[in-house]
């Protein structure tokens, strides 16, 4: 079973095994080789293997997220390390906090690369553009979708890029597909959020590439709107709303 199917809300409290990190040694090259042998049968990719606070326990950094394998690598914990003596500082959430900082901006200078992938509703008047992370089978991307005009008329342009909250084995990725490969890919995007059925459709595509960057820009539900400075917003806001956060900010 995928790694990424484990529960990510497994709380690891550890008490009296924190050590401190001027005391790592760096990973040495056998336990790197056995543990990246261990995530490649688990179809992990791991950016990063590094010492955890925890002796005999490694940190593994994989598409944003944090695992903690055994040295032997047949242990795996997903969830969180807490230091009882720092004020149950949460060291597992800084981390990634810290890595996603670090890589946001080359992450969303990614999105300009995609720009020809998009689907894309222009406002006549267009004032703001936003780039929307979508997934067909979300509500509230439904909901977002089915208040066009409104954004539209308000001078904001919409673009959506893919992101199938279900990952590649999900059937909102393999529709996604069919609506990005459309003849038309707008009326398949209103079609398929309207509940409506679309052709099935296969094409040279880069939805599977589109959802792994909203993973790497911390995504983890949809609709996210990226603004044009790179400000993330999770989650949907109606027109009226949308506008004033945008005029607030200029």
């Amino acid at each position: 079973m995928s790694i990424l199917n484990v529960k990510k809300n497994v709380i690891a409290f550890v008490v009296g095994m924190l050590v401190s990190s001027s005391s790592f040694a760096a990973v040495s090259k056998e336990v790197n080789e056995l543990l990246t042998k261990k995530l490649d049968d688990l179809k992990v990719s791991a950016q990063s293997i590094e010492e955890s606070p925890i002796k005999g326990l490694y940190e593994v950094l994989s598409e944003g997220a944090i695992y903690y394998l055994s040295e032997d690598g047949q242990f795996l914990i997903s969830g969180n390390i807490y230091d009882t003596n720092n004020g149950m500082k949460n060291i597992t959430s800084t981390k990634v906090a810290e890595v996603r900082k670090a890589n946001s901006a080359e992450h969303f200078a990614k999105i300009k690369s995609f720009e020809k992938d998009m689907i894309i509703y222009k406002a006549d008047n267009e004032k703001y553009v936003i780039t929307a992370f979508t997934d067909i089978t979300c509500a509230y991307c439904k909901k977002l979708h089915a208040e066009m005009a409104d954004y539209n008329k308000l001078g904001i342009t919409i673009r959506y890029l893919a992101f199938p909250r279900g990952g590649e084995k999900s059937n909102a990725y393999r529709n996604m597909v069919s609506v990005w490969c459309s003849d038309d890919p707008k009326s398949a995007m209103d079609d398929a959020k309207r509940g409506r059925g679309i052709k099935t459709m296969t094409c040279d595509n880069n939805v599977l590439e589109q959802y792994k960057l909203g993973i790497a820009l911390g995504i983890t539900g949809t609709p996210t709107m990226f603004l044009e400075d790179g400000t993330a917003m999770p989650g949907y806001l109606p027109a009226d709303r949308l506008i004033q956060v945008l005029e607030e900010k200029i």
